[in-house]
């Protein structure tokens, strides 16, 4: 038995130990940073089933999750807004209750139109890139809708 390691568990023990460093540490860290994650969740006062459904809809952050739900957006809507560019539940709730959408809401915005003011010339029949032209030129939505019935432009005087 000469060469032959009498003691065969020390190096079993240093095969476990290495097993253990290599994938029991790392899960513990992981399981503690989500542990600390869903502490703040749950501290949010959501429900389980609507921490699931924002999660699910992309939102990592518990408190930018309740700001949309306190805008009374679903996490589907909010995400759609956010995907558009829409940091701001408060600003993005007013142009929904405008009857926009993100896309369309973005469009008018581009164009320096607050919610109110946009749904007046869309509702006069103006796309945002006419709206401005004419509200540049100083009309109101009805004077231009007036205005454009005679064939007139924004920037001609007749």
């Amino acid at each position: 038995m000469s060469g032959v390691p009498g003691q065969p568990w020390r190096s079993q023990l240093v095969i476990v130990t290495g097993l253990v460093a290599a994938f029991a540490l790392p899960w513990l860290v992981a399981r503690t940073f989500a542990s600390h994650r869903d502490r703040q969740w749950v501290a949010s006062g959501l429900s389980a089933y609507e921490i699931n459904e924002w999660r699910e809809n992309g939102f990592a952050d518990p408190s930018d999750a309740i700001r949309w739900r306190n805008a009374r957006f679903r996490p589907p809507g909010a995400l759609l807004w956010k995907e558009e560019g829409w940091d701001d539940a408060s600003e993005a709730v007013r142009w929904h209750e405008a009857d926009f959408g993100a896309r369309e809401a973005r469009r008018w915005r581009a164009l320096r139109f607050d919610a109110v003011d946009a749904r007046a010339w869309r509702d006069a029949g103006f796309l945002p890139a006419d709206a401005r032209l004419w509200k540049d030129d100083g009309s109101s939505p009805s004077e231009a809708a007036a205005k454009r019935k005679d064939g007139r432009e924004p920037g001609r005087r007749r």
